[in-house]
């Protein structure tokens, strides 16, 4: 259905392999069947497509969508000049009518229709913004790794917050430390002690469990790669000796590169 719509093949095929998959041919013959126009229609497909790889993106599933949510999604869309609602968020009145339809959301989609860990997510979300002040990508890492914690020590079961063991929290932090690099290697740590400072604060643990939230270490100092020698260089710069205009140009960029320290960057937006 959506090849009414959509002519290049790139194109169906990101759309198809996207997140909504068949509902995308479902939401097109429902606003078809609505009689809205084919300029419409294309927008809104584009717009929920964008919507669902958001919710894939921040780790939420469709079960997951509440209105707190839609809000925090739409917040972050471009608004025109005139202040209405951004295009992109034009068509998700019809895809959370269509998910209800398919029974993927219940009738009425406020905090009251989450799961206990859903519910639990949106308390954390409002305590990182109204009493932290967190800034929303901070809050957007934290909620993601927030999920997969939740996953980790309980899957679909209960929050039993009490049976939380410090193996648990160490055990999920090496774990996600070890995907990451750089100062990204803290986030973990970081998100995690966030996580348990908060239940500290809804009288759901006891002080000091945040302790096992342990920061991996960052080598600072760490080894510096071997510099190449003064033949190594000098055998480099022999290879473009020629007088052709691709030796010159090669012989000039190592030059740069070896003599005055250049970076690679430095030397390609040279003129």
């Amino acid at each position: 259905m959506i090849e009414t719509y959509f002519f290049r093949t790139p194109t169906i095929n990101r759309l198809r392999g996207g997140p909504l998959g068949s509902d995308l041919d479902d939401l097109a013959t429902a606003l078809q069947q609505q009689g809205y126009a084919w300029d419409s229609i294309r927008g809104y497909l584009r717009g929920c497509d964008q919507f669902a790889r958001w919710l894939l993106q921040q780790d939420y599933a469709v079960a997951d969508v509440h209105q707190t949510l839609i809000k925090r999604y739409i917040s972050g869309l471009p608004r025109p000049p005139s202040g209405r609602l951004p295009k992109a968020a034009e068509g998700l009145s019809h895809l959370l009518k269509l998910w209800r339809q398919k029974k993927s959301l219940p009738e009425r989609i406020d905090a009251y229709s989450l799961t206990e860990a859903g519910q639990w997510l949106l308390r954390y979300e409002q305590h990182l913004d109204q009493v932290c002040g967190t800034a929303a990508g901070t809050r957007s890492h934290y909620l993601r790794m927030a999920r997969r914690f939740l996953r980790s020590c309980f899957g679909t079961g209960h929050l039993t917050w009490s049976s939380l063991q410090a193996h648990q929290i160490s055990d999920f932090v090496k774990q996600e430390a070890t995907n990451k690099h750089g100062g990204g290697r803290k986030l973990p740590s970081t998100a995690v002690r966030s996580i348990l400072r908060f239940l500290v604060f809804r009288g759901e643990l006891s002080p000091g469990l945040e302790a096992a939230a342990l920061a991996p270490r960052q080598w600072t100092h760490d080894s510096i790669p071997k510099r190449l020698t003064t033949q190594e260089v000098e055998r480099a710069l022999a290879l473009y000796a020629g007088e052709a205009p691709v030796d010159l140009r090669n012989r000039a960029i190592l030059m740069l590169l070896s003599r005055l320290g250049l970076r690679a960057h430095e030397v390609a937006n040279l003129c």
